[in-house]
């Protein structure tokens, strides 16, 4: 199988520094996730399946916020 494509918006829940290190934790918005995967075998529409893998960040884009008032 080929490797898929995700990509879903969410908010920053959490930030904290461990050992020098940024961490986040972000909630995402999952009604409407979509996952396109290539050269799969077996499938039928509206057949039942379950997604397991791992997950990469290549990016995050954000919006800048304003200065607080």
């Amino acid at each position: 199988m080929d490797k898929a494509t995700i990509c879903f918006k969410g908010k920053v829940a959490e930030l904290m520094e461990s050992q020098g290190t940024l961490h986040a934790k972000i909630v995402c918005d999952t009604d409407s996730l979509l996952i396109s995967v290539k050269n799969v075998e077996n499938l039928e529409l509206g057949g039942d399946v379950t997604i397991e893998g791992e997950l990469k960040i290549k990016s995050i884009q954000f919006k800048e916020i304003g200065p607080h008032e």
